[in-house]
C-alpha cells in the first residue's frame, strides 16, 4: 500500500496506541478504496489520501471522546540497559510532553501531529488542511513554543 507510514504515523499521533493506529490505518485504506472514483488526478493521490487519513482519525477522537493524545512509550524497549532512575526520568519527561501537547488548541495539535508524526512537509500539510503554508508554519512555531514552555514551567 502506498504510504503506508505515514498513514499509521498519524494515525498513531491521533489514536491512544499502536493497536488503534493500526485499525484506523486499515479504515483509511478501506475508505480510499471505496471513494477512488472521486479521485481526480493521480499526482494528488497522496494528498488525497493523507485527507481522508485525517479526517478518519478526527471522526475517530469525536467517536471515542479521546482526551490524550499520545501513551507514553514503551519504556521497557527503548532504555533497556538504563538505571532505574533514568527510566522514571525519562517515563516523567514523557509525561510531561504527553499533558503538554494535550492542551494544545486543536488547529497547533493538528498540525503538530502531521509535522511530527506524519513527517509532512510544510506544502503537504498545508494541501492536505487546504490552507496556506505560512499559516502551517505560524501555527507550527506557536505550537513547539506553547509546548516549550508548558514545559519549563511543569519542571519548575
Amino acid at each position: 500500500m502506498m504510504y503506508q507510514d505515514k498513514v499509521f504515523l498519524i494515525c498513531l499521533g491521533f489514536s491512544k496506541n499502536a493497536t488503534d493506529a493500526e485499525d484506523l490505518a486499515q479504515e483509511v485504506y478501506l475508505k480510499a478504496y471505496r471513494k477512488i472514483g472521486s479521485l481526480k488526478e493521480l499526482r494528488f493521490a497522496k494528498l488525497w489520501l493523507l485527507r481522508i487519513t485525517r479526517n478518519t482519525c478526527l471522526d475517530y477522537r469525536k467517536k471515542q471522546r479521546i482526551k490524550p493524545m499520545f501513551q507514553p512509550l514503551d519504556t521497557e524497549t527503548s532504555i533497556e540497559n538504563n538505571t532505574p532512575e533514568s527510566k522514571m526520568i525519562f517515563q516523567e519527561q514523557v509525561g510531561l510532553l504527553k499533558k503538554a501537547i494535550q492542551r494544545l488548541p486543536k488547529k497547533l495539535k493538528e498540525v503538530f501531529i502531521l509535522r511530527e508524526y506524519g513527517d509532512l512537509s510544510y506544502e503537504e500539510i498545508a494541501a492536505t488542511l487546504e490552507i496556506k503554508e505560512g499559516t502551517i508554519m505560524s501555527r507550527l512555531n506557536r505550537a513547539r513554543q506553547a509546548l516549550l514552555s508548558q514545559i519549563k514551567g511543569e519542571e519548575k
